[in-house]
Order: C-alpha cells, then structure tokens, then sequence
C-alpha cells in the first residue's frame, strides 16, 4: 500500500510541474542525480558497493500564502553491502518518523532500490505568522560538525552524502517579532515517549550576537538549551548547549540521571579562499575511552538522537578548506578525542567538470584500537568517487 502512496504522489507532482503553462509558475520542480562507488576496507576484507541517488524536489505555490513541498530521495544501492549484510534491507528502509513513507521497490540479493518522501509538508505565511505541517527539517543547531540543539532530528557528520539531513513529522509555529528575533514552537509525532519531541525556541540580538533559548521534553527529559553565533573580531563564535534530565524513563535515558552536550567553534575565512574552523564537543556521561569506538549509528535512521553524535566524552573537529582555482576545491577535516588514542581524517576534492555537474573524492579513515586483536592502527578505511548533476 505504502509503494501505491509514494508512486501516486511521485506522479502527481511530476505531471503538475511539467503540465504547468502559467507565467507565473506555481509548481517548481529541481533535484539531482548522484552516482557513488565506496569502496571500504575493514576485517581485513574489502567492501565495494555502488550507490545511484536521485532527488526530486517539487513545490507548488496555490496562493500568496500557502506552499506544499515533497522531496522524494531515491536511492539504488548495488554491490557487497546487499548481498552480504543480513537484512540490509530494512537498514535502508527503516526511519524515525511518524508516518511510513518509504519503500523498497526493488529487493534481491543483487539490487535495492528504495524511494523515500524526506519532505512533505505544507506551510501557511501572513505577516509575522508561518506555520509548517508535516515531514519537515527542524534545524536549531548552529554548529557545523555537532549540534546539541538539534533535539527534534539529528545527524551525524559521517553521513556526507546526505546534505538534506533527516526529517521530522511535525508541527512549527512561528512568529516573528523583528529582524532578527523570533518565538518558535514545534511539536514532533510519536507513538511512544522514546520518540516524542515538544519544545519552545526564543531568539533575540543582542550585543550583535544571534541567541537562542530552547525549552521542552525530548525523548522523556526534560530539556533546556541556548546557543549564540557572533564574531570575534573577524572570526565567526558560535556555540550551543543542551542539558537533559530525565523525567519519564526511556530506552534513551535510562542510563543517566542528567545529561548535559556542549559544543563552541571558531572559523575564520582568509582572503585568499583558505576557509578554517575548529571546535570542540563536550559530552557529560560518555567514557574517555569508549570501548564500542566509534559511532556509525548516526549514518542510518532509527533510534539516533542527539545523544549520540559522539561517543566520546571529549570531541574536537578540525577543518580546512581551499579554493584552488575556480572549478578545483579541497578540503580536510580531522577529530580527535582527547583521553584516547582514537581518531578520524577526511581529505576531499571536489572537481567542477562543467555547469551543475561536479565529481567528488572523498576518503574517510578511522584509527583506534582494533576491537578484535587489540592491536592499534587503522580500524577501517573508506574511500568514495561521486559524481553529481544537479538540474
């Protein structure tokens, strides 16, 4: 039934955009198509899959204030992960969501082909007033690499190929009261309190600085949040914090009786294009020195929270970046977790081969103690080639 659902939206909102004659267009249509080979070494064993990720992003404008959006995430997944992983298939087709809203309509051991509508909500606006219903990204974070305020659907910074980040099923009112200040509330669906998000957000500017102030229940806590972003001299200060106390019992906060997650970061760009930043990510209740490592959990949907973009107690993100020429960039990135020997490197280049079609080479290492010998080195290394056309 759910395929029948998706597949019908899919086809109204394709004929919608490609049917409409007005001047004025009401129906918008944009995406891209993505090709990724991974090829990933751990166990002494290498893992190649091979990925074709489709989006289609439709909205239609009826009036001067309501809009409809639904973006449809298609993805083709082909190689080892498939034919060796058991029950891949509901990895990839799982989420954290209210509603079901994907499928997989192709499902053997060779190929997957699963459809997911990651946004469809409609938003009302008049004057100060915005209102948004249904599948929708709440972001309240601040930060580039973790975001203690992103209570309602977080990430992980692993998880690069995805730029739109997660979803949630939810209701957002919004009102204005200036420039740069706004009251904000937003309530997610959810069968049971594990999954439930209510919360309030005030932002105001003061001293030159945008803050915010969140209160609400998150995953059976009670939670309380701020954040700041400003400069310091010519270098951008951000910062955010959560601090979560349990006042229902949950699978997620059955083991702490207080939480608190705490990140700040400076960047800087230089005239020259060169682009750095740095922060440092606090986590009140995670070990020094994890044994379980690092986290992947964040890559695909299911019980991840903002709990855990990190399983470390201490977290600090590095990155650089340099424009080259105008069609060659490149980037590193690097997280060490002070109090172990664990730690993570991310070089990527990125190539503009022409107009709205860019390839990519991104590796992804890992190093800590291996958890099956004990022995220290590199615990997997990932590399990826994509390419992307966007239209």
């Amino acid at each position: 039934m759910k395929k029948r659902v998706l597949i019908l939206i899919g086809v109204i909102f394709s004929y919608a955009s490609f049917a409409q004659e007005s001047d004025e267009r009401k129906v918008t249509f944009k995406g891209y198509l993505k090709n990724m080979g991974s090829f990933n070494y751990f166990n002494d064993e290498l893992w190649v899959e091979d990925l074709t990720h489709n989006r289609l992003n439709f909205a239609w404008y009826p009036d001067e204030h309501f809009s409809v959006f639904v973006e449809f995430r298609n993805r083709l997944f082909l190689g080892d992960f498939v034919s060796d992983i058991p029950n891949y298939h509901k990895i990839i087709d799982s989420n954290n969501d209210y509603f079901d809203l994907s499928a997989n309509l192709i499902n053997s051991k060779s190929a997957l082909l699963n459809v997911m509508a990651d946004r469809v909500y409609v938003q009302w606006n008049k004057n100060d007033w915005e209102v948004k219903l249904g599948r929708q990204r709440i972001n309240w974070g601040v930060n580039l690499a973790w975001n203690p305020n992103d209570w309602f659907n977080a990430y992980s910074f692993f998880d690069f190929d995805y730029e739109e980040r997660p979803g949630s099923d939810a209701l957002r009112i919004s009102k204005y009261t200036g420039v740069a200040s706004s009251i904000e509330v937003a309530a997610k669906m959810a069968e049971d309190m594990d999954r439930f998000v209510g919360a309030a957000m005030w932002r105001i500017n003061k001293w030159n600085y945008d803050m915010q102030f969140l209160a609400g229940l998150a995953q059976g806590d009670l939670a309380l949040g701020t954040g700041w972003a400003g400069n310091l001299g010519k270098a951008g200060f951000k910062g955010e914090a959560s601090y979560f106390i349990p006042v229902t019992e949950t699978a997620v906060n059955q083991s702490y009786d207080g939480l608190f997650l705490g990140a700040i970061s400076v960047d800087y760009s230089f005239p020259n294009t060169l682009y750095l930043n740095g922060s440092v990510l606090y986590n009140s209740v995670a070990e020094l020195n994890p044994s379980f490592g690092f986290s992947f959990v964040g890559a695909r949907p299911g019980n991840f929270t903002v709990r855990n973009i990190s399983n470390y107690r201490w977290s600090s993100f590095m990155q650089s970046s340099y424009q080259f020429t105008p069609l060659f960039s490149g980037g590193l990135s690097v997280i060490v977790y002070p109090g172990s020997n664990a730690f993570f490197v991310n070089p990527a280049l990125t190539v503009s081969l022409k107009q709205n079609f860019d390839l990519d080479v991104v590796g992804q290492l890992f190093f800590d103690e291996d958890p099956l010998n004990g022995d220290y080195g590199s615990v997997s290394q990932s590399g990826f080639v994509r390419l992307k056309w966007s239209f």
